[in-house]
C-alpha cells in the first residue's frame, strides 16, 4: 500500500512543527512516535533505532532545534519526500539564535496496513557553507 501524494504531504507539514515544539522534550517526545518507524535509521550509522534518536534528540537540553520548511517535493512512486529547511539552533533560556544553516533532506517513507505514514531512513545534507557547517557542529558537540 502506497502514500498518496497528499498523505505525504500533508504527513510532512504536521513533522516540523511537531518536532520543533515537541521532539526534543523528554514528556512530549512520545508524540514523535507518529512520525518515525521504530527502526528508523540515518546515513551516520550510528542511529538506527527510534529510542537511539529519541536519546540524542535529548542530548543537548539547552538547545532547541527549530526547523522551518522552505520547499517541499514528493515522489509519491518512491515514497520519499524531500525537504530543503531552514535549521536554528535556538539557546532555550535566552531565545537566541546560536546559529542557522540550511538542510536539504531527504525522507524516505512507508505506509502501513493501518495507514499510518513513518519516516524509515534519514538523509541530512548540511548547506555547503563550511563557516555554517562548523559552526552547527560546534555548537552540538558533533565532529566530523
Amino acid at each position: 500500500m502506497l502514500a498518496t501524494y497528499d498523505e505525504i504531504v500533508r504527513f510532512m507539514k504536521d513533522y516540523f512543527p511537531a518536532y520543533s515544539e515537541k521532539g526534543q522534550i523528554e514528556q512530549t517526545q512520545y508524540v514523535m512516535d507518529e512520525f518515525y518507524a521504530p527502526n528508523i535509521k540515518f546515513d551516520d550509522g550510528v542511529i538506527t533505532s527510534r529510542a537511539q534518536w529519541y536519546k540524542a534528540c535529548l542530548s543537548h537540553p539547552g538547545i532547541q532545534d527549530k526547523i522551518t520548511l522552505k520547499h517541499l517535493f514528493v515522489d509519491e512512486k518512491q515514497q520519499q519526500a524531500g525537504a530543503l529547511v531552514k535549521t536554528q539552533a535556538v539557546e532555550r533560556a535566552t531565545g537566541n539564535v546560536l546559529v542557522e544553516i540550511g538542510m536539504n533532506v531527504l525522507y524516505t517513507l512507508k505506509k502501513y496496513d493501518n495507514n499510518d505514514i513513518k519516516m524509515t531512513h534519514i538523509r541530512v545534507f548540511l548547506e555547503s557553507n563550511p563557516t555554517k557547517a562548523t559552526e552547527f557542529m560546534r555548537v552540538y558537540g558533533m565532529t566530523m
